[in-house]
């Protein structure tokens, strides 16, 4: 499985705006193939999201896609325009013992 966890701030004064719309992202991401799990929290100004895929190959398709679901979820929430993305770790997850 394909991990990523990703960290935005919400642009002062948008705080509400984007804790509204990024559900309708999230519930948009949850449809697409591959997508195994999506879950997130708040962490102080911070908000953090986990996300699973079944492989780095679905995260791309649904990810890296300059015109794919979630490019145009994003624009259509206005997204980036209430919060800064700060970055993300991702990798395939480690081997159960």
């Amino acid at each position: 499985m394909f991990m990523v966890v990703s960290y935005w701030e919400p642009l002062p004064g948008k705080e509400a705006e984007f804790d509204k719309v990024s559900p309708k992202v999230t519930a948009i991401l949850r449809q697409q193939p591959g997508v195994v799990m999506i879950e997130g929290f708040n962490s102080g100004k911070k908000r953090v999201a986990i996300h699973a895929y079944k492989h780095e190959a679905a995260y791309k398709a649904v990810v890296d896609n300059p015109n794919g679901t979630f490019a145009r979820a994003l624009k259509e929430h206005r997204l980036e325009e209430l919060a800064r993305w700060l970055g993300s770790e991702r990798g395939e997850t480690l081997p159960h013992q």
